[in-house]
């Protein structure tokens, strides 16, 4: 294991990024633009922010799953300030106010420092949240401390957590407690409400010229003598001291004069002299007299600002001088033991910054950036603070384009690589703050040192703990460079096999540590590119060589790769392959195939060879003949790691365990390989299990590529000679107890039974139950010493009758799944067509789903086609009367050409499934799968016409209304309880927005989604009627099924009888529904105006409920506003009338209507005689007296009806008078009273009057 740089985000559009900060900068800030930007990254990895001057860039990540990289994206570019510019940068991660961190921080802060001496504080929006001055000066730079390291796992301590600004002449220290509070109450509180200010503690340098560059140790905790000492050599000999050291924090700058200085700030403040106090009590008093005498009121004085406060001073009490130099930048260790200083002469210094000491000095590199670096011990220690860590310095040269990693124990260089020399190395010793509390976290952050590129990628570093050990001559580091050594061996191209067999073999014995040989032993069983011979000798070295307990693991792992190595070369090697043909086996195993299952198997082969468009689903391995399976693949498939058995790792990729298999079983069931022996001495020596091998084995067979010049015949004879040498292996397994069933064969079967292709598992089962018949008559026989013909029959009553059973069943699920895997042609659908789910048929699948499944797989079948339902029926009709033994050759004259061949699947499958395939069975599950597709797209309300119409054509009627419950409940009901609420809501059809809002549709949908519930709902009625007196039906099933869950077919029959009168209620409010929705009218809260108060309540709810409900009450107002309602309705129908050319009148939807008005005015006990009666009005007044005066006998009040067509015909009269060209001599001729009446018609619109059937007591309203 070696030092890593590797690529851990990437930052996109970086024009865009250089085009904002550097706007007037034609070069957008040349190769360097990151190296003149204030950069921060949250160490969470949430966000990145870049500033120059006055513009601000914001960087979010977004996972990428194909480069499985974070890629950070801009979600914020543009100015930050009007005038002020940004001189240092921090992104702080705020944990929740529970201080919950399991989910990481809450939300990410960003510190903001300008040369006015502002800090601002922004949100993730950059939202401004709070600002404050505290100092007016340029600000240096902002700093952090975490409560928490951010390797919490590598530091456990705790620490204050507090913000530091450095100012040119002091360093400002913000409370981290106080500030968060603040920072919470600013971003949940509206702007305008007052923060109070921030009260930071600031600490002012002295004794020192010029200050670059600062960091805050912490609390420097002395003993005795070192504060004795310090004090006689500050104070002299006759100096006062205190007996306990003062707390004091210690404060190391960088810069000139000293070059480093170390400041104190002791904590709390210094001890006031007496006569201080005495000269402010003394001020106090004099402020306060006057008013006391005079008495006037006390006048508070105007509060200070921070950024005017004096700063206390710190004492310099010694530094590091060196006139000539200036240091330029100081760099914390996480543990702030340690700092990194950089000077003006390309020096860096590693300093203890406690003692004042340099450790180490590097020479050569001229503006520098260095980092820090933690790194646990892998090996556990029993330590109450955990592991060892090691920390490592890495220096970034601009200049010479490198970086460089250090061992900071050691002081020695242990790695280096070439860099840009416009890149930025960035460091975070900082983690989550805002906790409330002193609470431990096991947060670890994503970031600490980061590597960020021009181009935009961001780099993370890795580096081992073996690097930072002591000795020279260290064995782990020794073995570290072997392997490194060996491994560059590896790739190159031009080492030969010989060369790199003596070479890995050297190396394997030089290593001396457990961990090197570990690593040597995974990296050959994990290259692609060493030869198997290779990898096998040297694991076989490892076998004979490794002892003690503490290679046991390894040791294991050695021997499981060593057989799995010979079985690789041993199949593979071209030389073996001929010396077995050369010594070819006679000794083939004999097969007896059962005539009928012969049959069968000949009948499922003919059928799948005519279907052209059949796609059987079988794994995607195509190899070319360059491509090779290497044995490191081949070995993945296989856990080792067990002792005395080797097994197939769970969830395998199918590609890979379908080369593995192909390996093994190829050359053998191909005819290559034609001597068994060698493999069984190979598999037994391995200790594979037989299940495990029978996986293999039956993935090969069930997936391998089929072609016209494969010899079937020869393959299955190969195949029995490799399962018959699988079970000699497995003898004690196979031989069950007397009337038992072998749990050998039993695994098998599972095995067999979970194909996806079950027609290749059909042919396999069919050999198994040769070879388990043959095998168990040659056991009795050599047991008992008794003739074959004696024992067939106890044979057969035993272990056949299973195979003979998983047999049957998988000659029906490969009849199912030949047909299912048919791409039906295409036809003239009346149907819409759904994309069905690609599922992989197999019998487990089968019994798994359970009693329903076939019906359900046939629905979804027919449904890819959009066949028309009444094919179906007729397609079952003509089955029942064709002869049990006659070959479907048609279908009904009626039915498309198109579909006989779909037609003929169709019924072979209702010779095998007679029950599952029935047609009721089938329309009841194609009506669901179309209500399911809709519910899935509800703006396609085709595939609920399509639902509607399948579910008429079932002609069981307790099935049917069973079906129209399920449907209603599950699908129908939600979607019309929102309409009605919508539209009860606004009285009239929604605008669109509306409807989309509450409903997922349209206006235009919501209309005909009604119409289509309404035909549901009048089809649900019809069908309750019919149920009375007609029991139901018995279900029955195939065998193939013992258990499993209750099919749709079954749930439809099992519900219960609605309340046809609930039901008949939800009719009449979908028909209202459909009327406001089909002719745009306006009715005020139609719901409650139109049906009582006791009524509305069972809308929509359960319709078996047993409720009473009477429309007998006559309600003065309700039925003055069902009439109203009809009314308008009834006027609105006249639009549906058509007149073509020739003068024909098209009424036919009018008449449609109006029927359904006068059921509703049946149904609420309203006058139909005045319906019909302002029927006639309406049709006479609007010129279609034709259909009118047909209408005029079926009135019974014709005295009121003469009233109104007298208003009518008065009118016409008026109209023909006016139009006339002698309009004075024809009103001259009329009588006074008649011309009078005819002007007060002038406003009548030809509408009926209403209000003359109003009561006298509702007329003033």
């Amino acid at each position: 294991m070696s030092c890593e740089i590797r690529v851990t985000a990437c930052i996109q559009e970086i024009n865009k990024i250089r085009k904002c900060l550097f706007p007037t900068d034609d070069q957008r800030g040349t190769d360097s633009w990151l190296q003149s930007c204030k950069i921060s990254a949250c160490p969470t990895g949430d966000l990145f922010v870049i500033a120059n001057e006055r513009k601000l860039v914001v960087l979010t990540p977004k996972w990428d799953p194909q480069s499985s990289l974070n890629l950070f994206q801009v979600s914020y570019s543009g100015p930050i300030h009007d005038y002020d510019k940004v001189k240092a940068v921090l992104c702080l991660p705020v944990v929740g106010q529970n201080g919950n961190t399991s989910l990481g921080p809450e939300w990410t802060c960003i510190v903001i420092g300008f040369d006015s001496g502002h800090v601002r504080f922004y949100s993730e929006n950059c939202e401004l949240l709070f600002e404050e001055q505290f100092h007016a000066e340029n600000i240096t730079t902002i700093k952090c401390r975490s409560q928490h390291n951010p390797r919490p796992d590598l530091s456990p301590y705790l620490h204050p957590e507090e913000i530091y600004v450095q100012y040119q002449s002091n360093v400002c220290v913000l409370n981290g407690i106080q500030l968060m509070q603040t920072l919470r109450s600013c971003r949940n509180q509206p702007k305008n409400q007052d923060i109070p200010s921030l009260v930071p503690k600031k600490w002012g340098f002295q004794d020192q010229s010029v200050i670059n560059d600062s960091v805050v140790v912490g609390l420097n905790l002395s003993n005795t003598f070192d504060h004795l000492l310090t004090a006689s050599t500050c104070g002299g000999f006759h100096s006062k001291y205190r007996a306990v050291p003062p707390n004091n924090t210690l404060v190391v700058a960088a810069g000139s004069k000293p070059f480093l200085g170390y400041h104190y700030a002791l904590e709390g403040g210094g001890q006031p002299v007496l006569s201080d106090v005495a000269k402010a009590v003394a001020n106090k008093l004099k402020s306060t007299l006057p008013s006391w005498l005079t008495g006037n009121k006390f006048v508070q004085e105007k509060q200070v600002s921070v950024a005017v406060q004096p700063a206390d001073a710190m004492g310099c009490r010694f530094g590091l001088c060196d006139l000539r130099r200036t240091s330029s930048e100081i760099i914390l260790s996480p543990d702030h033991k340690l700092a990194a200083v950089c000077d003006s002469l390309g020096r860096i210094l590693l300093i203890d910054t406690f003692k004042g000491i340099v450790l180490r000095m590097f020479k050569g590199y001229r503006d520098a950036q260095c980092a820090f670096i933690q790194v646990a011990d892998e090996r556990k220690s029993k330590h109450r603070l955990g592991n060892k860590v090691a920390h490592f310095l890495v220096i970034y040269s601009p200049k010479k384009g490198t970086l460089e990693i250090f061992s900071v124990q050691q002081g020695t260089r242990i790695s280096i690589f070439t860099a840009s020399k416009h890149s930025r190395l960035l460091y975070i010793n900082y983690g989550l703050v805002g906790f409330s509390t002193t609470s431990k976290s096991k947060f670890i952050c994503q970031y600490t040192t980061l590597f960020i590129d021009n181009d935009g990628q961001v780099k993370e570093f890795s580096v081992p703990f073996h690097f930072a050990l002591a000795e020279k001559n260290n064995k782990r580091a020794r073995d570290i460079h072997l392997y490194k050594k060996f491994r560059h061996l590896i790739k190159s191209e031009s080492v030969d096999n010989d060369r790199l067999l003596n070479e890995a073999l050297n190396t394997c014995t030089e290593l001396k540590t457990v961990e090197g040989k570990t690593q040597m032993v995974e990296m050959l069983l994990g290259n692609k590119h060493v030869p198997p011979e290779v990898s096998l000798c040297c694991v076989q070295y490892f076998v004979n060589e490794l002892e003690g307990e503490e290679s046991l693991n390894l040791k294991i792992l050695c021997q499981n790769a060593s057989l799995l190595l010979e079985l690789f070369v041993f199949i593979t090697n071209p030389v073996d392959i001929e010396a077995e043909n050369g010594n070819e086996s006679h000794n083939e195993f004999s097969l007896n195939i059962d005539v009928k299952e012969m049959k069968n198997l000949q009948k499922l082969l003919d059928l799948s060879i005519v279907n052209d468009n059949v796609k059987l689903p079988e794994v995607h391995v195509k190899f070319t003949d360059g491509s090779k399976f290497s044995p490191s693949e081949f070995i993945s498939v296989f856990d080792c790691s067990k002792p005395d058995i080797v097994s197939l790792k769970p969830n395998l990729d199918d590609d890979l365990k379908f080369k593995a298999s192909e390996i093994i079983f190829k050359p053998y069931i191909s005819g290559k390989m034609k001597n068994i022996s060698e493999l069984q001495t190979k598999l037994t020596n391995l200790k594979i299990s037989t299940k495990n091998l029978f996986d293999l084995l039956v993935n090969y067979w069930v997936n391998r590529s089929l072609h016209i010049n494969l010899n079937l015949e020869k393959e299955i004879q190969k195949l029995a000679d490799v399962i018959y040498a699988f079970v000699k292996i497995s003898k004690e397994d196979v031989n069950p107890e007397y009337g038992d069933i072998s749990k050998f064969w039993c695994q098998i079967r599972d095995v067999l039974a979970n194909s996806a292709r079950p027609f290749p598992a059909l042919m396999a089962a069919i050999l198994c139950k040769n070879v388990a018949h043959k095998f168990e008559m040659e056991v009795q026989l050599a047991e008992s010493g008794t003739s074959l013909d004696d024992m067939d029959m106890e044979v057969l009553s035993q272990e056949n009758v299973a195979w003979s059973l998983l047999i049957g069943k998988l000659e029906d699920i490969s009849l199912l799944n030949i047909i299912m895997s048919t791409k039906p042609p295409a036809v003239e659908n009346s149907l819409p067509k759904l994309k069905p789910e690609e599922v992989h048929i197999s019998l487990k699948y089968v019994l798994q789903k359970g009693k329903g499944s076939v019906s359900e797989l046939v629905a979804q079948w027919l449904t890819s086609v959009g066949v028309d339902p009444q094919y179906i029926l007729s397609n079952e009709e003509q089955d029942r009367n064709n002869e049990s033994d006659k070959e479907i050759t048609e279908v009904n004259a009626g039915n498309p050409v198109a579909e006989v061949k779909l037609f003929q699947h169709l019924s072979l499958l209702r010779r095998q499934f007679p029950y599952s395939v029935e047609a009721n069975c089938i329309l009841t599950n194609m009506s669901w799968e179309y209500a399911t597709a809709w519910q899935k797209d509800m703006q396609n309300l085709n595939f609920l016409q399509a639902a509607i119409s399948c579910l008429n054509c079932v002609t069981n009627i307790h099935m049917k209304q069973g079906l129209y419950q399920l449907l209603w409940n599950t699908h129908l009901k939600i979607v019309s309880e929102s309409a009605c609420k919508l539209i009860n809501k606004v009285g009239k059809l929604p605008k669109e927005r509306l409807c989309r809002q509450d409903t997922g549709l349209t206006d235009y949908q919501m209309s005909v989604f009604l119409s289509l519930s309404t035909e549901f709902l009048d089809s649900f009625m019809e069908t309750v009627k019919d149920t009375d007196n007609i029991p139901k039906p018995v279900l029955n099933y195939e065998n193939i099924w013992d258990n499993g869950g209750k099919p749709l077919v079954e749930l439809a029959v099992q519900q219960k009888i609605v309340n046809f009168e609930l039901l008949h209620l939800h009719y009449q409010l979908s028909l209202i529904l459909l009327m406001i929705t089909t002719f745009s009218i306006k009715h005020t809260k139609p719901i409650n105006n139109l049906f009582e108060a006791s009524v509305v309540n069972l809308f929509f709810t359960d319709l078996q409920k047993k409720v009473q409900i009477s429309c007998n009450r006559s309600d003065i107002r309700l039925n003055f506003s069902r009439t109203q309602f009809l009314f308008k309705i009834i006027s609105a129908t006249l639009e549906t009338i058509t007149v073509n050319e020739s003068g024909k009148i098209y009424f036919t939807d009018h008449v449609n209507w109006m029927a359904k008005c006068i059921n509703l005015g049946k149904l609420w006990n309203l006058d139909v005689d005045e319906l019909r009666r302002y029927q006639i009005v309406q049709l006479y007044s609007n010129g279609y007296d034709s259909i009118a005066q047909e209408l005029v006998p079926a009135v019974n009040e014709a005295k009121e009806l003469g009233k109104c067509l007298l208003n009518v015909a008065a009118k016409r009269l008026s109209q023909f008078l006016v139009s006339s060209p002698q309009l004075s001599e024809n009103i001259g001729a009329l009588s006074t009273v008649l011309t009078n009446y005819m002007e007060t018609l002038v406003s009548f619109r030809y509408t009926y009057n209403i209000c003359t059937s109003l009561p006298s007591e509702l007329r003033t309203t």
